[in-house]
């Protein structure tokens, strides 16, 4: 029974590591989602006195993916009401052209100054309209919401880090002996720590299992999420295959880092 508990101890800070560690996957990938969603959504209204194009456009900055012409006709049927055909032929003489500009990705608040002002600078253009302080509102919010998940997950890998190191050191003590007599006899560090990194290399094997069943039943519980649906996306972003030989490679280098530390420690106790 205290073999299970040993084990149990060392599984559950390991998993806890792990589950931060696909939250972390998991908030990259629904904010490059949504990114992508906004960033369909959103568009630069300008107006300019000059016909504008695409490949025009992209040669000013390269992030501009696409310009779309608006219809000028609506827009004075928009701005004007019961004047005489001829009144609206000479408005829209006077009108400029109207464009929808779409960037090629979500680019960050400073950026989109940097396009507001290449945009004011191109000739005949009257006016450009970015929606800035909505756009830096989003902007502000992921960064925001992003710095304090690292600050988390950065608290709760330092603690689990220290209860495997703990955990790891109950099990040197347990083979305590029979490492020292294995050093006696000049055994070199990694073989003196074989049974601990075999205990320790199954146990994180076990947590990378456990975290799997974890999210992939998570993950079929949020098949018809509204989250998902509104940022254009299924389940299928909240895990992937390539996530568990993260979890696996993570776990070792945790294992590997933490046996080679207390085996150490241990080796230099016996020397004083």
């Amino acid at each position: 029974m205290k073999s299970i508990k040993d084990h149990i101890m060392f599984i559950l800070p390991l998993l806890a590591v792990l589950i931060g560690i696909e939250f972390i996957l998991i908030f990259g990938r629904v904010t490059k989602a949504y990114e992508e969603k906004l960033r369909s959504d959103y568009a630069i209204i300008v107006s300019s006195k000059k016909v504008l194009t695409t490949p025009y456009l992209r040669s000013i900055d390269s992030d501009i993916e696409s310009v779309e012409a608006m219809n000028k006709q609506k827009i004075a049927s928009e701005v004007v009401s019961n004047i005489g055909k001829e009144n609206v032929d000479t408005i829209l003489k006077e009108l400029p052209h109207f464009y929808r500009i779409h960037l090629a990705k979500y680019v960050t608040v400073k950026k989109l100054k940097e396009i507001e002002k290449e945009l004011k600078a191109i000739p005949g253009m009257v006016t450009v309209d970015t929606f800035g302080e909505s756009y830096e509102t989003k902007r502000s919010l992921f960064s925001v919401v992003t710095t304090l998940l690292n600050i988390f997950m950065t608290i709760l890998f330092l603690v689990s880090i220290l209860l495997i190191i703990k955990q790891m050191e109950v099990w040197q003590l347990a083979h305590k002996e029979r490492m020292q007599i294995m050093e006696i006899f000049g055994a070199p560090l990694m073989l003196r720590s074989g049974v601990l990194f075999k205990m320790a290399f199954v146990d994180a094997i076990i947590a990378a299992l456990l975290n799997l069943g974890i999210f992939l039943y998570v993950q079929s519980k949020l098949n018809n999420s509204l989250l998902f649906k509104y940022i254009h996306a299924d389940a299928s972003i909240f895990f992937h295959v390539k996530d568990f030989f993260i979890w696996l490679g993570v776990s070792f280098i945790i294992v590997i880092i933490s046996v080679l530390f207390v085996a150490f420690r241990a080796s230099e106790a016996i020397e004083e």
